[in-house]
């Protein structure tokens, strides 16, 4: 009975050496993935024949945009009051540059005028295409990355 005691006490602490082993170097992989100015956005081939990465970045922001927009088709849509609302939605594009939605805001309002609107929405980042994920060039690899994007609703 005692050499299970004894075997079951070094058990536990070889393997709470191991969890600060695997913390020190998860803590030395955050240091590593600082961004900088020479990495990467995500993009699209069209966007990447741009020679500045801020025009990049908006070209590829407004590409998104106007797919958003198209995808989302409310032109069916009737709503009884003028609407000039705007939606936050944050999105994450993984490594290999599938699109989805972390995190979304969208006001009371455009719920009640179109209730559907949270449907349309997720569908039509669904109906993205594929793109070029964000690239960590000191790496050389391709990273998951987020960022906002307002879409901007209006109706007359």
């Amino acid at each position: 009975m005692n050499i299970t005691k004894i075997i079951l006490i070094a058990l536990l602490v070889i393997s709470s050496c191991q969890s600060n082993l695997n913390k020190v170097e998860a803590d030395n992989n955050i240091e590593k993935i600082t961004w900088t100015s020479n990495d990467e956005f995500p993009s699209i081939e069209l966007c990447n024949e741009l020679s500045e990465s801020r025009l990049v970045n908006d070209c590829f922001k407004n590409f998104l945009s106007s797919e958003i927009l198209k995808n989302l088709n409310l032109s069916k849509i009737t709503i009884e009051k003028p609407l000039n609302d705007t939606v936050n939605i944050e999105l994450l594009i993984d490594n290999k540059g599938k699109i989805s939605i972390s995190d979304k805001v969208i006001p009371e309002n455009i719920i009640q005028m179109i209730s559907n609107f949270e449907i349309f929405l997720d569908n039509a980042i669904d109906s993205l295409p594929i793109v070029l994920p964000a690239t960590k060039t000191t790496l050389g690899v391709s990273v998951n990355s987020k960022f906002q994007l307002p879409i901007i609703l209006k109706s007359k």
